[in-house]
């Protein structure tokens, strides 16, 4: 195997720095699209108690908050539920490809954004 250049090296550290940070998003997404899950059916569960105390104390108090109202009309959970059955966790592998050494292996100046 050949020595890698100054300039490889660098893409190929920051590439695994690209890809663990997209993981993280990713992982963070999920975690949270589930979170949003269980609150939209905690907010169904509270809508079904606030009918029954509606029915049986015959009043008309709201069931819902508008955001939760607003999220259920438009089919939010299904809509999330959907985006994750659509995918999984590492569905697009990424291989470490070793870039052609365009530049006689000097390395590029400071990124912020890279680096």
């Amino acid at each position: 195997m050949a020595t890698l250049t100054a300039y490889q090296l660098q893409h190929r550290r920051r590439m695994k720095r690209a890809i663990k940070l997209r993981a993280d998003a990713d992982r963070k997404v999920r975690r949270y699209t589930e979170q949003l899950q269980a609150a939209m059916a905690a907010g169904d569960a509270a809508a079904r108690v606030c009918d029954e105390l509606n029915r049986v104390y015959n009043q008309d108090i709201s069931t819902e908050t508008i955001l939760v109202h607003t999220a259920l009309e438009n089919a939010f959970q299904e809509n999330v539920q959907n985006m994750l059955m659509d995918s999984g966790p590492g569905e697009e592998v990424l291989l470490l490809v070793t870039v052609p050494d365009t530049n006689g292996g000097a390395v590029l100046p400071a990124n912020a954004l890279l680096d």
